[in-house]
């Protein structure tokens, strides 16, 4: 027999801005293992992804730091900032600029950025 966990309840709702390659999948089991099972949450989700950038012409990467300056906390996972060859191998529109880029100039002094390491 399992014991009921009691989820902590996250007032704020979190933006969570998906990313490209590994770190989507990486990020998929994080929050599958250990967030969503001990954290009442709302996610606010934003795709990243190089693909989703492009087909909205980048105004996702402006809308999530939007989201970020009206709830105070994102999770951003690591995007792919594309040179001529990756604009080749994804059919871009074009080379987009960095989404850190983007997200650190509409948040400005709010930004900050930690590294966070599990052991």
């Amino acid at each position: 027999m399992t014991a009921q966990i009691t989820k902590i309840k996250v007032k704020t709702p979190v933006v969570e801005m998906d990313g490209d390659e590994m770190t989507r999948i990486i990020w998929k089991l994080i929050k599958d293992k250990l967030i969503l099972p001990f954290l009442d949450i709302d996610l606010d989700y934003y795709d990243l992804g190089i693909e989703h950038r492009d087909a909205t012409d980048d105004k996702v990467t402006v809308d999530s730091a939007e989201a970020t300056l009206k709830y105070g906390v994102a999770v951003k996972c690591a995007t792919i900032t594309p040179d001529e060859a990756r604009v080749k191998e994804f059919n871009l529109k074009k080379m987009w600029l960095s989404p850190n880029g983007t997200i650190r100039n509409i948040l400005g002094e709010t930004y900050r950025y930690r590294k966070t390491r599990i052991r």
